[in-house]
């Protein structure tokens, strides 16, 4: 993933992402250079898209936290409290003591940003002064001529302090809190009272538990991440109901089933790849039609069959379900994913022949990587044997008779003896596809039978093109 993004002026930041032109329609009022989308944390070109950990993580190889920066700051350095005619208004003024409060927990500071902390300047930034690293200004709606704190961003500052409670939740204007790499810990504070508040980065950081309560009410936030920390338990439901753009739970300790609020997501992104999520991907996946565009669930410990309901996302770009334990055969709809550029389900159960309607999006769809390695599909079809050749196609690790770097056969054999991992199979197309011919039903018989491989199948159960 992305590193720590460079903070700029609020007041000059041009909205060039999608989240902040949302948020300009919800009365927000500063801009961000933060949101990362999902497709910076898929790695492009290779085999089976992977997240890659941002610049400055904080945990080690082993997943536990690493030792805090050194440099422990000897003592505050607040310096006397400026006059009350110091500041630029009452606002700022009231903000003062808040800023020096936090700045006395802090016990790391290995870029030495608390430095700037002095002084009545909190605007500083916003007149192009180095005074107050990491808070930036402008006007708030409720009171459009009177300057304040509007946003704080401490991406990469490797700041330590043992709570967040007391600081963040005493700005009344605030609209963004990003801390990416940093190791904050402790509880995430109560910020439900902020009214223009809309984007929230916790990632990259020390926060353990429970999914923190206090995100759960946060009904007008656009941007939640909080990857890359050691929550772990269950995900409550109405975190995927949450009006976000982007919601990125991943590299935590999440378990459980994912609810089946999953398909109430109003988000374009959404990562919870690399927790240890059960269970199988909720069918109500279909209902996010509208607005999801890229989702990532790998590395988790998924399992139930592929749901055919995945194929009626339309906009769908990236879909990545790698290295789970997914069965049964790949829905003929997902065929009508149009929009698809990424598929990743290598590392599942997988079986029957590769859908040759799948392998047709890389001609008249925009698919360039299908990863399908480690599975146990049996034969490819005509245009999918062409995406093999090419290298779009991926089919290492499978059972497929001649081709290189196969499973042993007798591992396939008992894989395909084994009832328990049959699927249903919907031999239906919900979309029209150009030049495509639907073969005639003989043709979805397994080949591995023919073969010796034995698989009891019903009729039409081969994953079939």
């Amino acid at each position: 993933m992305a590193g720590a993004a460079v903070p700029v002026p609020v007041s000059r930041h041009a909205a060039v992402v999608v989240v902040l032109v949302l948020a300009a329609a919800h009365g927000a009022f500063c801009g961000s250079s933060h949101v990362e989308l999902a497709a910076g944390v898929v790695a492009r070109g290779g085999n089976a898209p992977s997240l890659r950990a941002p610049r400055g993580n904080v945990t080690g190889a082993d997943g536990a936290p690493a030792p805090a920066p050194s440099g422990s700051l000897a003592g505050c350095g607040c310096g006397p409290r400026p006059a009350p005619w110091q500041f630029l208004n009452q606002k700022l003024e009231a903000l003062w003591p808040v800023i020096q409060a936090f700045k006395k927990t802090i016990t790391c500071d290995p870029l030495g940003v608390t430095a700037t902390w002095e002084g009545p300047d909190l605007c500083s930034s916003y007149f192009n002064g180095t005074k107050y690293k990491g808070f930036y200004c402008d006007f708030p709606p409720s009171a459009n001529t009177t300057l304040t704190v509007a946003s704080i961003d401490f991406n990469g500052f490797g700041l330590c302090a043992p709570s967040l409670a007391g600081f963040v939740d005493q700005f009344p204007d605030l609209a963004l809190f990003h801390a990416n790499s940093n190791n904050f810990s402790g509880d995430v504070p109560d910020l439900t009272h902020l009214p223009f508040f809309y984007e929230l980065d916790l990632s990259n950081n020390n926060f353990s538990g429970p999914f923190p309560d206090a995100v759960v009410p946060l009904g007008g936030l656009l941007f939640l991440d909080l990857r890359f920390n050691r929550y772990a338990g269950a995900v409550p439901p109405p975190v995927f109901a949450l009006t976000v753009e982007a919601l990125f739970l991943n590299n935590n300790g999440f378990d459980g089933r994912i609810p089946d609020s999953f398909g109430s997501t109003g988000a374009k992104y959404l990562v919870v790849a690399n927790n240890q999520f059960t269970g199988p991907i909720p069918r109500s996946i279909y209902n996010t039609s509208a607005t999801l565009s890229e989702v990532l669930f790998l590395n988790n410990r998924l399992s139930g069959c592929l749901p055919y309901e995945i194929g009626l996302v339309e906009g769908l770009a990236v879909f990545d379900a790698g290295g789970n334990e997914i069965a049964g055969p790949i829905p003929l709809s997902f065929g009508c994913l149009r929009d698809v550029e990424e598929l990743n389900l290598a590392g599942n159960q997988l079986y029957g022949q590769v859908p040759d309607v799948v392998c047709l999006l890389a001609k008249t769809g925009k698919l360039r990587n299908l990863s399908l390695s480690d599975n146990f599909f049996h034969s490819v079809g005509h245009h999918c044997m062409e995406l093999v050749r090419s290298r779009v196609l991926d089919v290492r690790r499978n059972c497929i008779l001649g081709f290189p770097d196969q499973r042993p056969p007798l591992e396939c054999a008992a894989f395909y003896a084994d009832p328990s991992k049959h699927c249903p199979f919907i031999p239906h197309i919900p979309c029209d596809l150009p030049g495509y011919h639907h073969p005639p039903a003989k043709a979805a018989l397994p080949a591995a039978a023919a073969h010796g491989h034995g698989h009891s199948q019903p009729q039409g159960q081969g994953g079939g093109n």
